[in-house]
C-alpha cells in the first residue's frame, strides 16, 4: 500500500533531492504534419535543491507556444471537490469507522508528522490517506511547491501563453475514491498499519527520473500497482490512450510547439505516451 501511495501521489496533484551528478530527465520529441510536441515526464513533489533544467529542458520550455498539464492545480475546485466527494455524511467520525486496533495507530502515525485529527476526521479514507502521506513526505523537506509541474505551470502563466488540460479536476480526483467504501476503509487500516515504517524516503525514484533511468522507474512505480488488478489500465493504460488521442489531434490538426508535462510512469514502457505515438506512425526522438 505505501509504494501504491506514493506512486499515485507522483501520478497525480500532489522527493528527495537526487544524487545523479548530471540530472538528465526524460524528454521527447514528436513531430507533426506542421507542429512538434515535447513530451517532458514530472515528478510532482521534490525538493527544493534539486536542480532539474538544462539546456534541453530550456530549449522546449522557450520554444513552447502552448502548455499541456495532466490537470488544473486550481486550490479552489480541489477544494470544492474534497468538500463534496472527499467528505463523510456529516455527523460521521473516521475514527468512530475504524476498529481499536487501527484507532491506535491512527493516533500514532498523527503523532508522529505532527497532523492534527481535526484535519481529517470529517473525510474519507482515501482523503485522509493522501493527507498523511503528503505530511510524511513535506517532513522530509520536499515540497510540492518545488514540483516540476508548478514550476513550469508558473512559467507558462507568466509568459501568457496558452495552457491547456488533459483532464478536469474532478475527473483526476475521482480516480482517488474506491466504489466499496468497505475496501476503501480496508486499504486505510492497512496503510495505517504500514505508515511509521515507512520513512517517506522517494530518492530511489528520483535518482531515476533525473538520470532519465526508465527501466528502473518502470520498476519503482509500476511493479507495485500492477498487482492490484486493474489498477494500472484505470490509473495508467486507459488515460495513456486518452491523451495519445489527444495528441494526436494536435500533430494532425494544429500549428505550432507545444510543451506537454505529464507524470513520468505516463511516459514509460511500451504502453507509455511516446510508445503508442510511436506505434501511430508519428517520429518520436528521444532527446
Amino acid at each position: 500500500m505505501k509504494w501504491l501511495v506514493k506512486a499515485f501521489l507522483l501520478t497525480l496533484l500532489l522527493a528527495t533531492a537526487a544524487r545523479a551528478d548530471a540530472p538528465h530527465p526524460a524528454l521527447w520529441r514528436i513531430t507533426g504534419k506542421h507542429s512538434t510536441v515535447y513530451l517532458f515526464g514530472s515528478i510532482h513533489i521534490l525538493s527544493p535543491s534539486l536542480v532539474w533544467r538544462d539546456a534541453r529542458i530550456d530549449q522546449a520550455v522557450h520554444a513552447a507556444d502552448t502548455f499541456y498539464f495532466e490537470a488544473s492545480l486550481d486550490s479552489d475546485a480541489i477544494a470544492q471537490y474534497v468538500a463534496s466527494k472527499g467528505s463523510l455524511p456529516p455527523g460521521e467520525s473516521l475514527r468512530a469507522l475504524l476498529p481499536p486496533a487501527a484507532q491506535k495507530n491512527l493516533d500514532d502515525d498523527l503523532a508522529s508528522v505532527a497532523l492534527p485529527e481535526a484535519t481529517i476526521d470529517s473525510r474519507r479514507p482515501w482523503f485522509a490517506t493522501i493527507a498523511m502521506t503528503a505530511a510524511k513526505l513535506t517532513q522530509t523537506g520536499q515540497s510540492p511547491a518545488a514540483g516540476v509541474d508548478v514550476a513550469l505551470l508558473s512559467e507558462a502563466q507568466a509568459s501568457g501563453k496558452p495552457i491547456r488540460y488533459f483532464e478536469t479536476v474532478d475527473q483526476q480526483l475521482a480516480l482517488l475514491g474506491a466504489d466499496d467504501p468497505k475496501l476503501e476503509l480496508s486499504a486505510f487500516e492497512k496503510f495505517l498499519k504500514d505508515y511509521r515504517n515507512d520513512d517517506g524516503d522517494l530518492s530511489p525514484l528520483v535518482d531515476a527520473w533525473a538520470a532519465g533511468d526508465d527501466e528502473r522507474l518502470a520498476d519503482l512505480l509500476l511493479k507495485e500497482i500492477d498487482k492490484q488488478r486493474g489498477l494500472r489500465k484505470a490509473l495508467f493504460d486507459d488515460r495513456n490512450r486518452a491523451w495519445t488521442r489527444t495528441l494526436e489531434s494536435v500533430l494532425d490538426e494544429e500549428s505550432g510547439t507545444f510543451l506537454v508535462t505529464v507524470g513520468m510512469g505516463h511516459l514509460i514502457t511500451s504502453r507509455g505516451v511516446p510508445a503508442l505515438l510511436k506505434q501511430a506512425g508519428y517520429s518520436v526522438e528521444r532527446l
